[in-house]
């Protein structure tokens, strides 16, 4: 309904009375509703027809899935002398904590200053029931602009799920199920991360039954009235290189969208393989497939305003895979260092017949000694590059996490002049 003076106009649905200019013009045909009500009324019409198809594709529901732990991850036996509750026990790293390991039962080691190996006992929260740890998270501190530690709780079962069970909703999964409902189990095949609302429908059923089987709680966990309010199955399709999906409403511009979206591409566009053929045969583990869960570690571990590249190999040199367990934001020099390609070796010979050493990363020029022989040269570069790791190493310790500052001291530079 237009007003006397054709300047505004009341919209059908909402009623309010707005400027022409807020609503929709179809060659000259000005919408009955607002570009805001337009618009909600697309997407509720979009996500009816989404629902439609949720309930029909099983393909779009989540999966009771488990990490692969990789070797490099794994704390032995050998090595803490600590004895395991069975054969089947891991003790899996937790890069963020103070030299922490959890296993798949929800114990804890860590390693003291001394080098000692510790078995670390928590204590049952009154309110939650939940075995509760007091962890050192390893924590960047703008004011001092440093990396430092500050006392964590954290719960067994949130680390169990974290190293050992693929969340597809890290974002709402802030409750955890445990098998029976003994909150005493943390074992990672008796944990299941959920939602407030399905928490509550796995409560009530259980009170209800006596017991509740995994498919039980799996149907719970994908059925539509107990999704959070704002769920739409719209974003769960895997448009993005027909692998990807955003799980979310997300911001397209946004700095962790693109890099989410560069990595992606890398690894599964077939375009970015014919220029750059070393992605070929990297992943996104499964996690990080969905954008939501990628940009809840992008936002605990991206400082603002930093200028870094997303790198997959210094944790882990021989990782095809992007991950928690594997990524680091480092700066693009470091990333270029630790790169095999991203280093270039040069021997020069003198005038006395001897050869100067030489090494070029990015720009920068890094001076090695003066041989005899051109194979004793070679080792120079071998050496040179070593030190000049060690150093920078040295340099970024308290400027970077210190699981990175540990990963470049132990960074090993081969034969070849490349590293391991």
């Amino acid at each position: 309904m237009l007003n006397d003076n054709l300047q505004t106009k009341i919209c059908k649905t909402c009623g309010r009375e707005l400027p022409l200019e807020e609503f929709p013009n179809f060659f000259g045909r000005v919408s009955r509703n607002c570009k805001c009500c337009s618009l909600e009324k697309r997407i509720e019409k979009r996500k009816q027809q989404t629902l439609e198809t949720y309930e029909e594709d099983d393909t779009l529901k989540i999966k009771r899935v488990y990490k692969h732990i990789k070797k490099f991850q794994i704390l032995t036996k050998k090595v803490s002398g600590i004895a395991h509750l069975s054969q089947f026990e891991k003790f899996v790293r937790l890069l963020d904590y103070k030299h922490t390991w959890v296993s798949n039962y929800g114990r804890i080691i860590i390693q003291n200053d001394d080098g000692t190996y510790e078995l670390l006992k928590g204590k049952y929260s009154r309110d939650t029931g939940e075995l509760t740890y007091t962890l050192k998270k390893n924590t960047y501190f703008p004011s001092k602009k440093y990396y430092g530690y500050r006392n964590e709780k954290v719960t067994a079962s949130s680390l169990v799920i974290k190293a050992f069970i693929v969340n597809y909703d890290m974002k709402n999964n802030t409750r955890c199920w445990h098998e029976n409902n003994d909150k005493k189990d943390n074992f990672y095949k008796h944990l299941y991360p959920v939602t407030d609302k399905q928490y509550s429908a796995i409560e009530a059923l259980y009170n209800k039954q006596g017991s509740v089987s995994e498919a039980e709680i799996m149907e719970i966990v994908n059925a539509v009235q107990y999704k959070p309010a704002d769920w739409d199955p719209w974003y769960l399709r895997r448009v993005y290189e027909n692998v990807a999906c955003l799980g979310d409403r997300a911001d397209a511009d946004s700095d962790a969208f693109i890099r989410w979206r560069n990595m992606i591409q890398r690894c599964y566009n077939s375009k970015v393989h014919s220029y750059k053929p070393y992605y070929r045969g990297k992943k996104v583990c499964e996690e990080w497939l969905i954008f939501q869960n990628f940009k809840v570690w992008y936002d605990e571990h991206m400082m603002p305003g930093a200028k870094v590249d997303l790198d997959k190999d210094l944790i882990c040199k021989s990782s095809n895979t992007y991950s928690p367990e594997t990524c680091v934001f480092i700066s693009h020099f470091l990333n270029t260092l630790f790169e095999d390609r991203g280093t270039e070796k040069k021997i020069e010979q003198t005038e006395d017949g001897k050869y100067k050493v030489y090494m070029y990363i990015l720009n920068k020029k890094v001076e090695g000694d003066i041989h005899d022989t051109e194979s004793e040269a070679l080792r120079g570069f071998y050496d040179l590059k070593k030190k000049y790791i060690e150093k920078v190493a040295e340099n970024s310790k308290g400027s970077v996490p210190d699981y990175v500052y540990e990963a470049m001291l132990n960074w090993k530079v081969v034969e070849d002049g490349s590293t391991e």
